[in-house]
């Protein structure tokens, strides 16, 4: 093979002769090819030459305000309402040029529109609104539907052939995978899982064998050929352990996509890296056994810096622990590096709470199913947002675009920058401070953190959201260790929702990013 240092070295005027080319091109005829380009690629393709510059600037064709890349509030799902609650971020006050955003899915298609409980005579799709993953601005519910909140639009998927899987390993796990800076198409991926025995036969052979197989089979929808197939990932390194060991019971599987790869957190407490483009998988231990450790709540992250484990350990009942760790993979090493570890009882009761625009909890449900004047007013959006681009802000442009030759023109594509400053860790909400800070003989109760949950991790700052006994969001920063308290999240007249009104709740949520790219494969 011929060294770089010895191939020819195309003169300048080959160059300039290619600009030429590209500048004869008719404008409307280039635009219309450049506008099929996603995102990364066309900031890249601003650095070939003026021509191309020109007609991405002129026709405004990189419009990085479409993308997922601000934070617009937290959906909250309680366990006996139809659809989830969106705790939506308040609005700016300096907003010139805002989109609306609401967490609202009763524009979907439903079999019994009317019925809100559960319990009701005719509730036939109650469960359907349940959201089983996210990724980007986009929702996969249990319905097998697809869905972008901002633009108001889905699409169903088909069945998928491992539906109905016979034997201990079945295709449960399903994850989403979407990065409109690549491509306006989604993947939705199966995983395998094991089950328990229940009165089968055990195949010795079987439980010896190694978990995951080397060779693992999933099944993966594309939106682009609009079915399912057959995809199988080559194992790269050792597997988790035998089928034996790691058939252990039911431990929820959570997914985050950062990179080209899926991180699926899976049963037995491990995590699958799975390679998209190269179609192989590698097996990552955690930090340490946290099955063994006490009754921790653990999630996996990811922000701009990285995918994350998040262990919060409420046992025993005097501590509050939180640990955070961050996963190292940079020069072909994979380890995980301990970023934070603290007692959050302590942190909570000598902290100063400062009063601020409170988040705004959208009470969806109740509007539809329990107010008396459900006007149309009510689905309009609770909040507004400046989703401009800004490279010190919270976005992750910076592994979006080629620089050369570009930061010199950035102005020309952005416009207006972002509200959120990442620089200031207070910054969480719109608006000034209020003056009115109290401290914790004031405001502190002590049964605030009896019950604290885990709800989200920040999609582009070191930030927890969590829960006070199901009732305030909090947000937790790990630089600073500060606690902002966000606004209420317990919907309105939630308890005419529940079947047993002293019945706990259980809530699943996460942070939302809105996706305003209107095209959508397949879409209704």
């Amino acid at each position: 093979m011929t060294s770089a240092e010895n191939q020819p070295t195309a003169p300048c005027g080959d160059v300039m002769d290619e600009e030429g080319q590209a500048a004869h091109l008719p404008d409307d005829v280039l635009a219309a090819v450049l506008r099929r380009v996603p995102p990364r690629w066309l900031a890249a393709s601003r650095c070939v030459c003026r021509a191309w510059r020109d007609a991405v600037d002129g026709r405004r064709l990189l419009r990085a305000d479409l993308l997922p890349l601000t934070l617009a509030g937290l959906f909250v799902h309680f366990n006996e309402h139809k659809y989830p609650e969106f705790l939506a971020r308040p609005s700016s006050s300096s907003t010139t040029c805002s989109r609306a955003v609401s967490g609202d899915l009763s524009f979907l298609p439903s079999a019994s529109p009317h019925c809100g409980y559960f319990w009701e005579e005719g509730c036939v799709d109650w469960r359907d609104f349940n959201i089983q993953d996210h990724c980007n601005g986009l929702l996969l519910l249990l319905n097998n539907s697809v869905v972008n909140p901002a633009t108001r639009r889905w699409s169903i998927l088909p069945t998928c052939p491992a539906e109905d899987g016979i034997g201990h390993v079945r295709h449960r796990s399903t994850h989403l995978v979407y990065d409109p800076t690549v491509s306006p198409h989604y993947e939705v991926f199966k995983i395998p899982t094991l089950y328990r025995y229940y009165g089968d036969k055990v195949d010795p052979s079987m439980e010896q064998s190694e978990w995951p197989p080397s060779l693992c089979k999933m099944y993966v929808f594309s939106s682009k050929s609009g079915c399912w197939e057959e995809r199988c990932f080559s194992r790269e390194g050792d597997a988790a352990g035998t089928v034996s060991q790691m058939r252990v019971g039911y431990w929820p599987f959570h997914a985050v996509y950062f990179r080209g790869a899926l991180y699926v957190h899976c049963n037995h407490n491990f995590l699958m890296r799975i390679s998209l483009s190269s179609n192989t998988y590698s097996v990552i231990k955690p930090p340490m056994d946290l099955t063994a450790e006490g009754h921790p709540d653990i999630n996996i992250a990811r922000s701009k810096n990285g995918v994350y484990i998040v262990a919060y350990d409420y046992w025993p009942r005097n501590k509050y622990l939180l640990r955070v760790w961050i996963l190292n993979e940079s020069c072909g090493q994979v380890e995980w590096m301990l970023k934070h570890n603290i007692d959050l009882k302590h942190v909570l009761a000598g902290h100063h709470f400062c009063g601020r625009d409170q988040w705004i909890l959208e009470d969806i449900n109740y509007k539809l199913f329990r107010s008396s004047d459900c006007q149309e007013d009510s689905k309009k959006a609770t909040t507004k947002e400046n989703t401009e681009w800004n490279s010190d802000e919270d976005v992750e442009e910076e592994d979006m675009i080629d620089h050369s030759g570009y930061l010199e023109d950035k102005n020309v594509v952005v416009e207006k920058k972002l509200v959120w400053n990442s620089n200031n860790d207070n910054a969480l909400n719109y608006g000034g401070m209020s003056e009115d800070c109290y401290s914790d003989e004031e405001h502190y109760d002590d049964s605030r953190d009896e019950d604290l949950r885990i709800l989200g991790f920040h999609p582009y700052k070191e930030i927890i959201f969590l829960s006070a006994s199901e009732r305030i969001c909090l947000a937790y920063h790990l630089n600073g260790s500060k606690i902002e308290e966000l606004g209420n999240i317990y919907p309105k007249e939630y308890i005419y929702f529940k079947e047993l009104v002293n019945e706990q709740e259980k809530i699943k949520s996460f942070p939302y990013t809105p996706c305003w790219m209107e095209e959508f494969p397949g879409s209704n």
